[in-house]
């Protein structure tokens, strides 16, 4: 907002007045009854030229002049209580101004008076229309909405005005604000992009608490400009809105929201890292840690809440996640501790994933590879565990036990190990089978096959023939 004026052609002097006069008594003060009186407002009203508020009105023992009790009533004269306003304007300078312009026709009843009323028909108060009587407002629109408007000409930051709840409820809506992004605009457009361009326009209407009732990184550079609300200042409870971005309802999101290169700076306009934990467990992801917990931020945040990702709803998500668990583990772990799949995989005999009566007979599901059970269990432990438990351990080197209880197991044992050597290493270390084969072994047997094909392995995988053989078993050949 802008004001020329056009009094004498002369621009006028403003000051910044951070608490009005306007009279506002239950019974404001009769002019009319004493305009025989006071030839001048000045007779009364000393300081509004000098600018010493103290004496904007006169004493009450001025009054007691007259109104002694026995001439005329008594009366009680406390003055009207200071008013709030948000207007740039001083007596003093705005009365030099005048003189300045050469306009001695400009006195107080000029903007305190009926110009068509009796002397010292003094109004309750000045409307902004009168200032533009002599000034003319370049905006068609008071309040304006567009970032160039200088409001800084004709109004102080919202906390020097002394605005009480009322007041600050009252207080007009931009057009820009109304506008379709204007939280979330990015670039040039949006609130961000007008505090960083006028912060002394977003002040006008706006205490730094109500930036702070939304943004929990209220310690922004944009956002301290802005002066606090002063402590007795009575405001509204400020309501925290947060609208979605079009970013965030991408379906890809949940798995790709991860901060870029920035951080989580960005993040940290809505987010605490108590929305993070809604979803990641321990140990956090590192971005986390640069955003503040609910507990430290005045705003609550966008308060997440546990949320499945779009795949979960998928109709037969159940029977296929294995193969989503398989690929990409460190996906589950996000979200899911290992007691939650547990909860399904690992149930009883009669529950759980397996149909009931399946440990009785997982021997053959095991063996053949109907399913894989490593993907939820650890064979070396949780397999040996139950057969410990179940009797079926085995005894010293040759002991049956866990081998079916078959007696010349080990004469039998080649065959399963060529066909599964994965479930003897459930159980099984390799120091275990070079107990009997290779050239250290007690016995020496040879794992190898009748026609084992020595160079071409070496060939194809010296660190196979390593696992068991100290060095190159061909001395030079191949080597």
């Amino acid at each position: 907002m802008r004001m020329r004026a056009l009094a004498g052609g002369a621009a006028l002097a403003v000051v910044h007045w951070t608490v009005g006069i306007a009279a506002v008594q239950e019974s404001p003060f009769p002019h009319e009854d004493h305009q025989g009186l006071f030839p001048v407002c000045s007779g009364c009203h000393q300081g509004v030229e000098t600018g010493n508020v103290a004496a904007f009105y006169p004493p009450a023992s001025q009054c007691a002049g007259c109104h002694d009790g026995v001439d005329q009533n008594l009366v009680t004269w406390t003055g009207p209580s200071p008013r709030s306003t948000n207007v740039v304007f001083d007596h003093a300078a705005h009365g030099a101004g005048l003189d300045g312009a050469g306009d001695p026709a400009v006195t107080c009843e000029a903007c305190h008076s009926d110009p068509a009323g009796e002397r010292m028909s003094v109004d309750d108060a000045v409307e902004v229309g009168q200032c533009w009587s002599c000034h003319a407002h370049e905006r068609t629109d008071h309040f304006v909405s567009s970032t160039t408007s200088d409001c800084v000409v004709c109004h102080v930051p919202l906390a020097e005005s002394g605005f009480g709840r009322a007041r600050l409820e009252s207080l007009p809506r931009p057009a820009d604000h109304d506008d379709p992004g204007f939280l979330l605009a990015p670039g040039e457009a949006g609130h961000a992009a007008s505090v960083r361009l006028d912060v002394a326009r977003c002040a006008t209407c706006h205490v730094q608490d109500r930036c702070a009732a939304c943004h929990v990184d209220a310690g922004l550079e944009e956002i301290v400009r802005i002066a606090a609300a002063p402590q007795a200042m009575d405001q509204p409870v400020w309501s925290s809105e947060y609208p979605v971005p079009a970013s965030h309802e991408l379906g890809s999101w949940l798995t790709t929201h991860a901060p870029g290169a920035e951080g989580a700076a960005e993040c940290a306009t809505c987010h605490t890292s108590d929305d993070c934990a809604s979803c990641h467990l321990e140990p956090m992801p590192d971005p986390t840690a640069e955003l503040p917990a609910r507990a430290e931020a005045l705003a609550p945040g966008a308060m997440l809440v546990t949320q499945a990702p779009p795949t979960h709803e998928a109709r037969f998500f159940l029977r296929a996640h294995s193969t989503l668990a398989a690929a990409e583990p460190s996906n589950c772990a996000t979200c899911h501790t290992e007691t939650y799949c547990v909860d399904c995989h690992d149930g009883p005999s009669d529950g759980g994933y397996h149909e009931s009566g399946f440990v009785a007979r997982h021997q053959a599901d095991a063996f053949g590879r109907a399913e894989e059970c490593s993907t939820c269990h650890s064979t070396a432990a949780f397999c040996r565990a139950c057969h410990v438990e179940s009797g079926l351990e085995s005894w010293g080197r040759l002991g049956p036990g866990y081998h079916d209880a078959e007696p010349i197991w080990l004469l039998r044992h080649g065959q399963a190990a060529r066909q599964s050597l994965e479930s003897c290493a459930s159980c099984h270390a390799q120091s275990d089978c070079v107990q009997c084969h290779g050239i250290l072994g007690a016995f020496k047997v040879s794992p190898h096959t009748p026609g084992f094909d020595a160079v071409a392995a070496w060939a194809r995988s010296p660190r196979t023939c390593l696992a068991c053989h100290v060095s190159n078993p061909l001395g030079v050949i191949g080597s």
